[in-house]
């Protein structure tokens, strides 16, 4: 079913802020003679104690065993780390102390703490996604990742760990990275060759990340706008995101228009500068994606100097970083270039 994601998590966030409002209200009515004047104990410990095993099963688990996951769906994971089991510690206690006061400063702090949780996490989180990131896909991704955070089982931590140093880029006035690239037609040539005059916006990508291929019409959108201001674009085709033997999603290509059947969408890393040339192909084909794009070399020396994997975007102006955008995939966002452009 095609319910975006970002439409499910800002439904989530109204209903969840509804509850925590409703909670912050009834606590000024357990100090309220002529509303009610005794609270409910025996339900504020079982709440409690519901909550705290929810947290610490859950949440708390997944940052423990310490898998690394998309850093904005660990960021909403570790906030709910620190709400669920304060909300459970909060009822236990005013369970315990069976008196009004104290039950007043739980519920109020509970119904506080889902709605930090809320504005916290859930609503940026929803900000992040594309309007066509289906619900389907994003539990696919948590579900790859390892549900319960171990890092031995789970592809995501594997892939961070293989791909990636951190979630830093190049920072903001450091000299761009330079190394060889490989053109379509096979030629090597220096990254720097096309450092010009112009500011250039330099896209990493490969076609196996959804993310990518979601923003794909938003990146060319932003060329089709900048290309004509003396704004030169380039892409850099570098290491798979998803693949059969490396982080792979189940039916992530379902929702694309040149999906056929999943025999012929199992891709594998790339060993060769042929096979990553023929991936590089079938992106510009079946995508349209008619940027200039180059090809990382099999040492993925570009993709490493820029820590640049999953996806990622900068702009380059007189060979100096002017705009490193956030690790993808969902720090990956064409329309932050965008206002970047209009400062250069």
């Amino acid at each position: 079913m095609k319910v975006p994601a970002s439409l499910v998590l800002r439904l989530l966030s109204l209903m969840l802020v509804i509850i925590g409002l409703s909670l912050m209200l009834y606590s000024g009515a357990l100090l309220s003679d002529d509303i009610i004047s005794e609270p409910n104990t025996n339900l504020q410990l079982t709440l409690g104690t519901l909550l705290l095993l929810v947290g610490f099963i859950g949440p708390v688990r997944i940052i423990y065993n310490g898998a690394q996951v998309p850093a904005e769906i660990q960021r909403t994971i570790i906030i709910l780390a620190i709400t669920i089991p304060l909300s459970g510690a909060s009822l236990l206690f005013a369970g315990m102390m069976d008196e009004p006061i104290y039950s007043f400063w739980a519920y109020f702090c509970v119904g506080l703490l889902i709605i930090l949780s809320v504005l916290l996490g859930f609503y940026p989180l929803s900000k992040r996604f594309p309007n066509n990131f289906y619900i389907g896909e994003m539990l696919s991704i948590i579900k790859s990742a390892g549900i319960a955070g171990d890092k031995e089982s789970s592809p995501a931590d594997q892939a961070m760990m293989r791909w990636t140093t951190g979630r830093e880029g190049v920072p903001v006035g450091n000299k761009a990275p330079n190394g060889t690239v490989i053109t379509m037609q096979g030629e090597e040539v220096q990254l720097s060759s096309f450092f010009g005059k112009n500011p250039l916006v330099l896209n990493f990508g490969s076609y196996s990340c959804p993310h990518h291929r979601k923003r794909i019409n938003e990146l060319l959108n932003l060329m089709n706008k900048w290309q004509h201001q003396n704004i030169d674009f380039l892409t850099v085709y570098t290491a798979e995101a998803h693949t059969e033997d490396g982080w792979k999603l189940e039916d992530q290509y379902v929702n694309d228009a040149e999906y056929t059947n999943e025999d012929d969408f199992c891709f594998s890393y790339a060993t060769t500068i042929d096979e990553r040339r023929h991936m590089a192909e079938w992106l510009i084909k079946t995508k349209h994606f008619d940027m200039p794009l180059v090809l990382d070399t099999m040492q993925d020396t570009l993709l490493k100097a820029y820590n640049s994997w999953p996806i990622r975007l900068y702009v380059i102006h007189e060979s100096k970083v002017v705009y490193c955008g956030d690790q993808g995939p969902f720090g990956y966002e064409p329309s932050s270039v965008d206002a970047a452009l209009k400062k250069c």
